[in-house]
């Protein structure tokens, strides 16, 4: 490399920027940077989402639970219901099969009456004859 060129080299290096030089550009470039963003308004804003999405969560869960709970009752008034409902059939059936034997047993008794006693009261007759009157 060129002599001179190195000697100047050497003068630059050895060579300081005043104060007031290096006051000016530092103010300079501070003006002209934006300045730095601020995490607060995010933070703020980040709380605000979590506890609207918390509070929705919260909302979705109680109305599930209500829910839950509503079927719940809903269910027992049916199977009451069907209970009760099994219970009247089952006393319908009941009092007709009652109905229906004591039917029979009236028919079996007219039945025995009008056409079982006479047969019986003649064969007495005829034996209380026989024995009254033996042959």
């Amino acid at each position: 490399m060129d002599p001179e060129l190195q000697s100047l080299i050497r003068q630059l290096q050895d060579e300081k920027c005043p104060p007031r030089v290096l006051d000016r550009v530092a103010q300079r470039i501070s003006r002209e940077t934006p300045p730095a963003r601020s995490l607060r308004p995010s933070l703020v804003w980040a709380v605000s989402i979590a506890c609207l999405l918390g509070a929705a969560a919260l909302w979705q869960w109680q109305a599930r639970r209500e829910a839950q709970v509503v079927a719940a009752e809903l269910a027992a008034v049916q199977a009451r219901a069907h209970r009760a409902l099994v219970t009247e059939q089952t006393q319908e059936a009941f009092a007709y099969i009652g109905q229906a034997l004591i039917r029979a047993a009236a028919h079996t008794e007219d039945a025995l009456i009008k056409e079982a006693m006479p047969p019986i009261l003649n064969g007495f007759e005829i034996v209380k004859s026989k024995v009254t009157n033996p042959i």
